[in-house]
């Protein structure tokens, strides 16, 4: 992932003052529940595969197919079984002229029928013609393909989120590895100025600068220490692994090394994804609402028997039962709804406009932020190269200055000046390494 620093500066510093840095420190034993990562493409994989919110986005999406079948079914044909049984308290009265039961002249007020009736039966039914419910099943259809773009945005934004992390873990690591080193040097310069002040060859300020440069190293040091901390565990939450498990990170981060970076050609922002997606979602329930003031057709069919009985009872013999079948089209078309079709076609419209509105501006955000991670990418590269070379020759300066000082050719105060002025190159390198890396983060994420 990293490219070696110029040749010149490795061979400056192979026997001096970073020497203890670039071989890996001796490593304990790891617990049983350790988890190691080898490079920021194996905390991505391990992010994807077993982030937590990953796996609500899983469930989302199968409750999205089902929710998209479900709308699918109301297309085909529905069948079910029926039971209906009628106690006719009044039987209706129906008034037929007196000759047909020997009155001429009058009229009779017949009841027909018998007071109880039951009916058994098979209804079949099919939308020959409803709009609606076709536009309904493409909702579904843009329902699921919305929670898909989610889950592709919310992956794309997870690897970066996990590559930042990485890399700040990392940088910390290689920080303290430094701190460790600056610490020991800063402790020998500060037993020296006392020394020599009690030698009578240095002033106080002296001791006291030696003193500011060591807490500086110490202050440094437990920054370093709280970002690796903090680092490994936000990581942790992301990379789905339980509080109690340890982390580690086996890479080593050459100080001064500058990182080679990504490839410069990104893949789609998978972050328009949702927007794209809601637009077309949008749009299709905008013509949902104005397919509402179509007709729809339908046929029905109905395979049933009946039987009427004078008393309360139940029969299942032979001749107890009638058939009872018939076929039916219906045909049905909203006249008036009280504005309420209108209404709702006139607020489709409206939200498919702010999806439309919405996503021109997400992607006109999209494109400036790509341009802007290609523009820092090569700014950043140069910066870390730039802080890497004036780190190595700073760190050259301070093991001269350091030799000096012991042949009784520069006095302390310019020994305390190298070091101030290693300890300055040494923070710029290393925020500059933080920025590359951070915007890296973002280009890993779209590869």
């Amino acid at each position: 992932m990293v490219s070696t620093i110029p040749s010149r500066l490795k061979r400056a510093w192979a026997g001096g003052l970073l020497l203890a840095l670039v071989g890996p420190p001796a490593q304990a034993q790891a617990p049983p529940d350790t988890v190691r990562l080898a490079s920021v493409e194996a905390a991505l994989d391990l992010a994807l595969r077993h982030n937590p919110t990953q796996a609500v986005y899983q469930q989302q999406l199968r409750q999205a197919r089902f929710n998209y079948q479900a709308a699918k079914g109301v297309l085909l044909p529905q069948a079910s079984v029926g039971f209906t049984g009628t106690d006719n308290l009044k039987l209706p009265v129906t008034p037929v002229p007196g000759e047909l039961v020997g009155q001429p002249g009058t009229t009779f007020n017949a009841q027909f029928g018998r007071q109880y009736a039951y009916t058994a039966g098979l209804t079949l039914s099919q939308k020959l013609f409803d709009w609606p419910a076709v536009l309904q099943t493409r909702v579904a259809r843009g329902q699921l393909e919305l929670s898909q773009a989610q889950q592709a945005a919310y992956a794309q934004t997870l690897k970066e989120q996990v590559a930042q992390l990485y890399f700040s873990a990392l940088i910390a690591k290689a920080a303290l590895q430094i701190n460790q080193l600056d610490a020991r040097l800063a402790d020998t310069v500060q037993i020296l100025a006392r020394q020599r002040l009690q030698a009578g060859t240095t002033d106080l300020l002296a001791v006291n600068q030696a003193a500011i440069n060591a807490g500086t190293v110490r202050q440094n040091q437990a920054l370093s220490q709280q970002l690796f901390d903090q680092s490994l565990e936000n990581l942790k939450v992301l990379l789905g692994e339980k509080p109690d498990r340890e982390l580690r990170l086996t890479e080593v981060l050459v100080p001064g090394a500058v990182p080679a970076g990504a490839d410069p050609a990104l893949a789609p922002d998978k972050s328009l994804g949702p927007y794209e997606t809601q637009l077309a979602l949008a749009t299709t329930q905008s013509r949902q609402q104005r397919a509402a003031a179509y007709p729809t057709i339908a046929a029905t069919a109905y395979l049933g028997n009946q039987q009427f009985r004078d008393d309360f009872g139940l029969s299942f013999g032979a001749d107890a039962w009638q058939p009872y079948q018939y076929l039916g089209l219906s045909i049905s078309k909203p006249v008036f709804t009280g504005f309420a079709n209108r209404n709702r076609s006139q607020s489709a419209q409206t939200q498919a406009t702010i999806a439309r509105l919405q996503l021109e501006q997400a992607r006109d955000q999209s494109a400036s932020h790509d341009r802007v991670l290609l523009k820092n990418q090569a700014a950043y590269r140069e910066l870390v190269r730039s802080s890497a070379t004036s780190f190595g020759l700073y760190a050259d300066n301070l093991r001269l200055s350091q030799q000096k000082y012991r042949e009784g050719v520069l006095p302390l105060d310019g020994y305390l000046r190298a070091f101030q002025d290693y300890l300055a190159a040494e923070n710029r390198y290393l925020n500059s390494l933080s920025s590359f890396l951070a915007n890296y983060a973002g280009l890993l994420a779209r590869q």
